[in-house]
């Protein structure tokens, strides 16, 4: 079903436009319900406005007002909330209505059958319908001759029926709405993890709202953060992937810092002198040369 689609700002837009040209027609600068503050701030014939002061005599700054922002700053944000909590609350309704009168006609039938005279404001007395119905043998006389069951009776069997009825369709309606308060519990549960996560805008993926149904069918354990997580699971991944490569990064960069700040270790770092004595370097041997060798390698200074 579509949604109602209300443009509040219709009659706002309009007044604003038609403002603006008396203003530009006098060359006087007027306020505005966006721009309360801009009252009376006009100066000289060219029109030129002062800017509306952000601090207050001490210097500290003034903090803006509700008004102010969502008509200032947030208002288109501010409208859209606004479209979007009245489509959500009057979506149900539009169905009612449209059951309400697609079943008035034969309302009104059944009253003009029985002489149940409507209400002042043209609407059928309900239950002075029923009362009319409920005591017309002639709809039960033909099924009380082919069971062989007294008329009386089969119009208590039958009240007793609808009443089971009713009762089943109240239980029913309760345990939808149970099962609704746990999925907006859920959700606010999967906010915590994915905060990004907005149940209105799930609902609308009929994907979600499948699988959602299914699992609580089955008794599934938060459910709702389940399913979130199985539709979105490549953004969820590719988060998560980004994540880790960020924290690598950053182990790898502490690692080199911590690395560049360390203090020598076991004289590491520190050169040490080492004298092999008073040998002629022309008649060392192999051994002693890769000795030497070795030595200046861990940072020895070799003197002769």
């Amino acid at each position: 079903m579509p949604d109602i689609f209300l443009d509040l700002q219709l009659f706002g837009e309009e007044g604003a436009s038609m403002a603006g040209a008396d203003s530009g027609s006098s060359g006087i600068a007027t306020a505005t319900a966006e721009n309360p503050a801009a009252e009376g701030v006009a100066t000289g014939s060219t029109g030129e406005q002062i800017a509306p002061a952000t601090a207050d005599q001490s210097g500290a700054p003034v903090e803006e007002t509700w008004d102010s922002l969502i008509k200032g700053k947030y208002k288109s944000d501010y409208d859209k909330a606004i479209k979007k909590a009245i489509n959500n609350r009057f979506k149900n309704d539009r169905n009612l209505q449209g059951q309400i009168d697609s079943i008035d006609p034969i309302i009104r039938t059944m009253a003009e059958r029985y002489g149940v005279r409507p209400n002042p404001d043209g609407s059928i007395p309900i239950a002075q319908l029923q009362a009319a119905i409920d005591n017309d043998n002639s709809i039960y006389e033909k099924e009380a001759f082919e069971t062989g069951i007294p008329v009386e009776q089969l119009k208590r069997t039958k009240q007793l029926e609808r009443e089971v009825a009713q009762l089943r369709n109240q239980n029913a309606q309760s345990e939808r709405d149970r099962q609704w308060n746990e999925v907006v519990q859920q959700a606010e549960a999967a906010k915590q993890v994915y905060p990004n996560f907005d149940l209105d805008s799930e609902m609308q993926n009929p994907n979600f709202g499948r699988l959602l149904a299914t699992m609580q069918k089955s008794g599934f354990p938060n459910a709702v953060k389940t399913v979130y997580e199985i539709i979105h699971k490549d953004e969820i991944m590719g988060g998560a992937m980004a994540y880790a490569v960020q924290q690598t990064q950053n182990k790898i960069s502490n690692s080199i810092q911590s690395g560049m700040t360390r203090p020598a270790e076991n004289g590491i770092g520190q050169q040490s002198t080492a004298s092999v004595g008073n040998v002629d370097p022309s008649k060392l041997t192999k051994a002693q040369i890769d000795d030497i060798r070795k030595r200046a390698e861990r940072g020895e200074k070799i003197t002769f």
